[in-house]
């Protein structure tokens, strides 16, 4: 993401010197925040302050402005609809009560190991809101437990140090409700699907990968077949202490569903997921054919060439040998 320019932002100076962003001015729904204002690390995201809430603020406000053109009516306030996309700088340790509310095409945030204090509600209505990236290792401790904690719907994580990504996991949704136990007017709590225990799966901030490995296993008798897919092809593509009974166990499930897969990544012109699976030998043969065919009917000339080469290869190399008694055989 390119860094938001112009911008303008309301902030609080905080009694240890870093900066409370209160709300944020720009052109572009893609937003990424700088690591500090006027020379204060940004520390902290203040309630309400992507949503269209109320502005009660207490003591002095800051006015600072980067970049900001002559014409200033042209920098909108980027709050719920106005905010797709958002990377908080590695400074940013606090997200405040109902920082994010009703920001219903917030479908990405990217933030730091160090945001882990995460306020009430902070995500309540972000219906968009399915991917969290986080910039550490996959073994090191963050705060994505404490947001899971507030998004029942499917998310996918990744943790993306500067060596690139190192894990990729999907967490299903799941959905709780209450009953009422009579006579008592007591209620008992029921969760459906799998997504909830894969959220207890994060230990002191750090993910029990062993335990998201087994909560699969019982995800494959109630999650629906996309959620299972990609559940594996996460843990397969990057395979942070990932044992070979587990992988195993998830090629497997990818085997029995290939071609909902690959048709899956050529309706979306996924080259890349298309050349993994070729790669680790889970697309071939029949359904390579296949898939190949459904690139051409869709008009995917690109993709139905180098899948068409894929085939072509496949023949080369299954050519009989010469052998010197008998011919070739």
């Amino acid at each position: 993401m390119e860094r938001l320019q112009p911008y303008r932002m309301l902030w609080q100076k905080r009694a240890d010197g870093g900066a409370r962003l209160l709300r944020l001015y720009g052109t572009s729904p893609v937003v990424r925040l700088p690591q500090q204002i006027a020379g204060h690390p940004i520390v902290e995201i203040a309630p309400y302050c992507f949503a269209a809430g109320p502005k009660g603020w207490h003591g002095d406000v800051e006015d600072t402005a980067d970049g900001q053109p002559e014409d200033a009516s042209c920098l909108q306030e980027l709050h719920t609809n106005a905010i797709e996309e958002l990377c908080l700088s590695d400074s940013v340790e606090k997200i405040g009560n109902c920082a994010f509310y009703n920001c219903r095409k917030l479908h990405t945030l990217c933030i730091g190991a160090k945001t882990a204090d995460i306020g009430s509600d902070a995500f309540m209505n972000t219906l968009s809101f399915h991917k969290l990236n986080l910039r550490c290792g996959a073994g090191e401790k963050s705060g994505v437990r404490q947001i899971l904690a507030q998004v029942s719907s499917d998310m996918e994580v990744r943790f993306i140090s500067d060596a690139g990504t190192e894990a990729s996991l999907l967490y299903p949704e799941y959905y709780e409700s209450y009953d009422e136990v009579a006579p008592a007017h007591l209620f008992g709590r029921s969760i459906l699907g799998e997504g909830f225990r894969a959220r207890q799966c994060i230990r002191d901030g750090r993910v029990d990968f062993a335990g998201y490995d087994a909560v699969f296993l019982q995800a494959c008798a109630e999650e629906r077949e996309e959620t299972l897919s990609q559940m594996a092809l996460g843990r397969l593509m990057y395979p942070y202490a990932l044992h070979a009974k587990n992988r195993e166990i998830y090629r497997e499930c990818l085997t029995g569903h290939i071609r909902e897969i690959s048709g899956r990544f050529v309706r979306r012109k996924d080259f890349s997921g298309l050349r993994f699976l070729h790669r680790e030998n889970l697309l071939y043969g029949a359904e390579l054919a296949a898939c190949a065919q459904a690139a051409a009917e869709s008009g995917w000339a690109e993709g139905a060439a180098g899948l068409l080469g894929w085939m072509a290869k496949g023949r080369t190399a299954s050519k009989k040998r010469y052998d010197f008694d008998d011919g070739f055989v």
